[in-house]
């Protein structure tokens, strides 16, 4: 499905084995691991979650990369 730029990830990119923190994959998750956690940035977060993370924040090569995200002690998620 595209997205709103117009292109979508490949298929073999790694959206639920990179860390959503600091891009770190993880090769050695199988598909019944739920939880995703980077010992290296220390997150653990469900996995769905951080592979949605990721596919947001996904660019095309031929885009000028973002800086990179400025992590806070804020919430990733809020009901307010």
């Amino acid at each position: 499905m595209a997205r709103g730029r117009g292109a979508s990830a490949d298929r073999p990119f790694p959206s639920s084995k990179s860390c959503s923190g600091r891009g770190v994959v993880r090769n050695d998750l199988d598909l019944s691991t739920r939880t995703f956690s980077c010992e290296t940035y220390h997150l653990i977060i469900d996995r769905d979650l951080n592979a949605a993370i990721n596919l947001a924040r996904w660019q095309p090569e031929d885009t000028p990369a973002a800086a990179p995200p400025v992590h806070t002690s804020t919430p990733l998620l809020s009901t307010a």
